[in-house]
């Protein structure tokens, strides 16, 4: 797949086992506080849904993407620096539309950071829209103990099958995200449930220092799930990365606390150009 840029064509390739050095230099363009997932992640996981753009010099860019039934999700898009302000965000994304409508998609996502003006530009020329908005906070076991009591009678306990559709519907997520997150390694599901009731959802991913997505029904809940956490990290982990998605009084309570804004995005939405 190619297209002509003045003299230099861009090439877009998938991506390999030994794309992992590059991989990781691009990675640090994205300006996560966490690192680059390992090696052992990018070639069991990542690189077989990553798509390299190599132009002059080698490798300017990588999308990463997943086709989640009629949702096609865009995990991550970097342009290294000095391919930027030529066009190549843009022709990324109108080659993974291409790619998602082969995969049978209608409509696409991705997250964005609030405060990234030209991505939410070209996002929006593309038809993209505002869905939700997530705040990440370093959390430690002190900011969770400002909340309320959890309630009595809570049980924790691995999502399954059949826990996809009624979280999915519960939460507002992507269908077909909680399938796929099952399937990865990387990932560990949990639910809170009191009885036949679903009242919150971790994953607890990247070796239990993150929790993303994560959902809980009140403050109270979210004590829950978060004291949860800890006691499965351990106690030599001090604090976690929280992705808290639509749920400001949660950020607001904590923030008092004292806990740290690592970072706000947007979940873009829409329909898939052409």
């Amino acid at each position: 797949m190619t297209v002509d840029v003045g003299p230099c064509p861009w090439v877009q390739r998938p991506g390999r086992a030994d794309d992992y050095p590059t991989y990781v230099r691009l990675f640090a363009e994205l300006g996560l506080e966490d690192p680059p997932p390992p090696a052992s992640m990018w070639e069991q996981e990542l690189a077989a849904r990553t798509f390299l753009v190599e132009g002059q010099g080698g490798v300017v860019g990588y999308t990463s993407t997943e086709a989640l039934g009629v949702m096609g999700y865009v995990g991550q898009l970097v342009v290294a620096p000095a391919a930027r302000r030529q066009g190549l965000g843009r022709w990324m994304m109108l080659r993974t539309a291409e790619r998602f409508r082969a995969q049978g998609c209608q409509r696409w996502s991705l997250t964005v950071v609030r405060d990234n003006t030209p991505a939410l530009e070209l996002y929006g020329s593309l038809g993209m829209r505002r869905a939700r908005q997530a705040t990440d906070l370093e959390v430690t076991r002190a900011h969770v103990a400002t909340l309320p009591e959890a309630p009595r009678g809570l049980k924790t306990s691995p999502v399954e099958s059949a826990d996809w559709e009624p979280l999915t519907e519960a939460f507002g997520m992507i269908p077909g995200k909680l399938a796929r997150f099952s399937s990865l390694a990387s990932h560990q599901l949990w639910k809170l449930t009191r009885g036949t009731e679903l009242l919150g959802l971790m994953d607890l991913r990247s070796g239990g220092a993150v929790l993303y997505p994560f959902f809980a029904v009140s403050l109270a809940h979210a004590r829950a799930l978060l004291e949860d956490a800890f006691t499965r990290v351990g106690p030599a982990r001090q604090s976690l990365g929280v992705v808290m998605t639509d749920n400001e009084p949660l950020v607001a309570v904590l923030r008092k606390a004292g806990a740290r804004t690592r970072l706000e995005t947007y979940e873009l939405r829409g329909e898939l150009p052409g």
